[in-house]
């Protein structure tokens, strides 16, 4: 019987992986550290994350790292103009425009298997060990809900919004939010919108990510009381 080929072994192992949602849309670890795991050289690596990226299930960026998402839809000149334009606050609004109505939407289309994801990722970012990786996973939960929305277009929308703020200079900010109890907080935040979504609870839902992101405002940019859009009129 013929030995599978260290490519073959990662390939496969990849691909299980991903489907286990253990990465979900987050970035995924170097590639030495991927590779000792694994138990395969870096060039087998390399040749099994090709073919991944051929088939649109991850994409990779110099300098950036490989994240477990399909190719973003805008290219990095575009990101980085809009980057410089814009500031915390004005990221803020437009998520405040946008998500509320996206996990209400998700609130009735979520499997049961996409619930499990968002219940991992909130996790991760729970744990993380720096900003980085906090924000990471952060974007990841908030992007499987901008995905169980079933739109297309609100997605691009979303990820034109997330890869702006992942692009932004903002270090010392994000740093400031994760020193000062960000990650535990919005835990416990992401915790109450996974709920209202395992009701199927579409205006709970709504209400949760509202108030989530208002916290994040207030908190991350000294913002109390934004309000951008409007919320439901009655919660049934």
């Amino acid at each position: 019987m013929t030995a599978e080929s260290p490519t073959k072994r990662a390939l496969v192992e990849l691909k299980r992986r991903l489907h286990a949602g253990d990465y979900e849309g987050a970035r995924l670890p170097p590639e030495r550290e991927l590779a000792g795991m694994l138990k395969v050289g870096r060039r087998a690596l390399r040749e099994a994350l090709g073919a991944l990226e051929q088939e649109g299930v991850i994409w990779r960026h110099q300098g950036r790292g490989t994240f477990a998402a399909p190719q973003p839809l805008f290219s990095d000149r575009e990101i980085d103009k809009l980057a410089h334009r814009v500031n915390p606050l004005e990221v803020i609004e437009a998520r405040l425009s946008i998500e509320p109505m996206l996990v209400r939407r998700s609130a009735v289309r979520a499997s049961r298997a996409d619930i499990e994801a968002m219940q991992r990722t909130a996790e991760l970012a729970a744990v993380a060990k720096n900003a980085r990786d906090y924000a990471s996973f952060d974007a990841a939960f908030h992007r499987k809900i901008a995905y169980c929305a079933g739109n297309a277009l609100f997605l691009a929308m979303f990820e034109m919004i997330i890869s702006v703020r992942e692009k932004a200079d903002w270090q010392r900010v994000r740093q400031h939010y994760f020193d000062n109890g960000g990650a535990e907080r919005s835990f416990e935040e992401h915790k109450r919108i996974i709920e209202a979504i395992v009701e199927r609870d579409a205006a709970t839902a709504e209400i949760a990510m509202r108030d989530h992101l208002g916290k994040v405002a207030a908190s991350f940019l000294g913002v109390d009381g934004l309000i951008v859009g409007s919320p439901p009129a009655s919660h049934r």
